[in-house]
């Protein structure tokens, strides 16, 4: 505490403000409470006492924390206790400078975008006389933009402390003030300072927050000139000074690059757009090293690898939340083999596992589909039985371009992009589009069409874009439309009504599908019992490739289902499935299983205490099971089948 000459104290008031030069910065400190013998009436000729008091305040007793940033409150009280109060986020932050390799070695996954900007940065702030040979104007800003979670900040900061020069990092939100003037003021403030510090970096941190957009109905008047502001000194900073210019630049983050103003979007203030993406497999391997660098494990690289490669869709904050969640369950596992020794003692090394990482991944979703992911429980193909043929196709689609990429290349095929799975209802369509997802490994849409329709114009076809957005962006993943016939109904069709309300949508989605954009690394699965409602459009090579039929299960077919489904139940040892399998002729896979349950409850009502379900029940259950798919049923997707052969030959 300084000394009390520095200070008037005359007075001495609960809530007075005593600002101070401390530590060689000036401090902010409020009277909270007053020593009890400052307020005596014999106050005359007691300064000493009062100059002794604050001589006596501490801060170091070892119950009390100083760490002061900006205000901070000093507490004079019977025992002349100093606590620290609250502070904030400083609107501007001045970083440290650290060696290019330790500054780097925290950055994961980035090396192409480093090495960019980079190249952008260092040749204006170290040699600017080249440019000034040319006759050029320097790159005057960078916008990062990408996914959250992905590195956006964490990068401008490791660039800019890796640097050279001054750095100064703006908090966007931290630096709006709701008074007139005052957020353009500090603004100007900021890049004054940087001008006095040349050659600088300013990094705009969430700059969609501080310069939105200035369009007719968004935003208000303080936004628009903050706006016209930053417009204006990125401008003047290269009018000053002819001959030797202001060495400042600007680095901007965001998640939302279409919310900021297309102004700052051009040569001259932001010169280069650099999109900080979800990271690939490559990628996610050198985030987990990164991340696993000081953590004790024994991790092989090769299992590395391997989970890297089955993290699709997960950014660096997801790998670092499931790393964190792995320790958890490490620390929880030697905890209960290790309760009271200390890490030092214990015969149980505490060191983190493969299987630690495995368990941790269900418990983090990943952020690229995180608004699009749907929760499937773990099917395999084991678990569906009769559909050998389909499974098969399925996996020739989805599974083989990403486990031989290679041989697509070489031979020079390209993978199918999209697969229609047709016939009866309860055929496990939905089940085997969920099993190849669980089996591939890749993230799974399952888009709802009732969901994508809205009754504004334009709404409809954007939720679709947005899907086909995220899938491409947290590539390889799978599309599933179930019950594809509701969005892609035929423009043939009688009902004018529906077809011209569906009609955007299905363009949509044969644009996204085969269009413009290339559509890569996404797979397209469909399922639906009404073939002959979907455009013809839609059913042709590169867009819906394949088309498979799922019919009913044949009597092997029900006995192997019949088999699956009894894994899970106790049965009685005279059940002969294949007797069974005789009497559910013309069922489904869904009524089999149906069935089995039939079965079950009509044991339960004979005897809750019934160790086993015994065969008669089954056969109950079986004769009265109601089949749903008729002959003809069966017919109308023969017929189709036949019709499509013919038009395609």
């Amino acid at each position: 505490m300084p000394h009390p000459h520095q200070v008037d104290l005359k007075y001495i008031n609960n809530s007075q403000v005593l600002e101070v030069l401390y530590e060689g910065r000036k401090r902010r400190f409020s009277v909270i409470s007053v020593h009890p013998r400052t307020l005596s009436p014999d106050i005359k000729g007691r300064t000493g006492d009062l100059a002794h008091d604050l001589n006596s305040l501490s801060i170091s007793a070892p119950t009390q924390l100083w760490s002061i940033t900006w205000d901070t409150a000093v507490v004079i009280t019977k025992d002349t206790v100093v606590e620290e109060g609250l502070s904030h986020k400083p609107e501007v932050e001045v970083l440290e400078h650290s060696p290019v390799n330790e500054a780097y070695s925290s950055v994961g996954g980035l090396n192409k975008q480093i090495a960019e900007i980079r190249d952008l940065l260092e040749i204006p702030l170290t040699r600017p006389e080249l440019f000034r040979y040319f006759g050029l104007k320097p790159p005057r800003g960078i916008l990062l933009h990408g996914p959250p979670g992905t590195g956006k900040t964490h990068l401008a900061r490791a660039i800019a402390s890796s640097t050279k020069s001054a750095v100064l990092v703006i908090n966007g939100p931290e630096l709006s003030s709701a008074y007139h003037g005052e957020t353009e003021s500090k603004l100007r403030d900021v890049f004054k300072q940087a001008r006095d510090k040349s050659p600088c970096i300013v990094v705009l941190d969430e700059v969609d927050a501080l310069v939105p957009r200035r369009e007719e109905g968004s935003g208000g008047e303080v936004e628009k000139r903050v706006v016209a502001t930053l417009l204006t000194i990125l401008d003047g900073m290269e009018d000053e000074g002819a001959d030797n210019p202001a060495r400042v630049v600007v680095i901007g983050t965001t998640n939302r690059p279409n919310a900021i103003d297309p102004a700052l979007r051009r040569p001259g203030r932001f010169d280069r757009e650099i999109e900080i993406g979800i990271p690939d497999a490559e990628a996610r391997l050198h985030i987990l090293n990164v991340l696993l660098a000081k953590i004790p494990h024994n991790i092989l690289p090769t299992d590395l690898q391997a989970l890297a490669s089955r993290a699709h869709g997960y950014v660096g904050a997801d790998l670092s939340a499931m790393v964190r969640e792995a320790g958890t369950i490490a620390i929880k596992r030697w905890l209960s083999t290790s309760p009271s020794q200390s890490i030092a003692n214990s015969s149980v090394p505490l060191t983190l596992e493969l299987k630690d990482l495995v368990a941790a991944m269900p418990f983090v979703r990943p952020s690229a589909m995180r608004s699009l992911f749907v929760e499937t429980p773990p099917v395999r193909y084991s678990e569906i039985g009769g559909q050998s043929t389909v499974i098969q196709k399925l996996r020739e689609a989805v599974e083989w371009p990403l486990l031989h990429p290679e041989a697509f290349q070489r031979l020079g095929v390209k993978p199918p992009k999209g697969v229609l799975l047709y016939g009866p209802p309860g055929c496990s369509k939905t089940i085997l589009a969920r099993a190849c997802a669980c089996e591939s490994g890749v993230n799974f849409v399952a888009v709802k069409g009732p969901e994508l329709l809205n009754k504004f114009v334009g709404e409809s076809e954007r939720a679709v874009r947005e899907i086909f957005r995220k899938a491409r962006a947290a590539s390889p993943s799978i599309i599933f439309f179930d019950e594809v016939d509701a969005l892609a109904t035929s423009r043939s069709s009688s009902n004018s009504d529906t077809s011209s309300s569906h009609e955007g949508v299905l363009t949509s989605l044969l644009n996204e599908m085969d269009g413009v954009q290339e559509l890569v690394g996404v797979t397209v699965v469909a399922a639906t019992n009404r073939p002959e409602a979907i455009d013809s459009a839609l059913m042709r090579p590169g867009r819906l490739d394949r088309i498979l039929y799922v019919g009913p299960p044949d009597r092997e077919a029900r006995e192997e289902i019949l088999k699956i489904r009894m894994r899970s139940m106790t049965v009685g040892p005279e059940v002969d499935v294949r007797a069974i399998a005789e009497l559910t002729e013309g069922c489904s896979g869904a009524e089999i299983t149906a069935l089995c349950q039939e079965a079950a409850i009509l044991t339960m009502q004979d005897d809750m205490n019934a160790p086993y379900v015994p065969h008669e029940k089954f056969i109950t259950a079986a004769k009265s099971t109601k089949r749903q798919i008729t002959p003809a049923v069966l017919q109308k997707f023969i017929k189709w089948r036949n019709e499509s052969d013919a038009r395609t030959l």
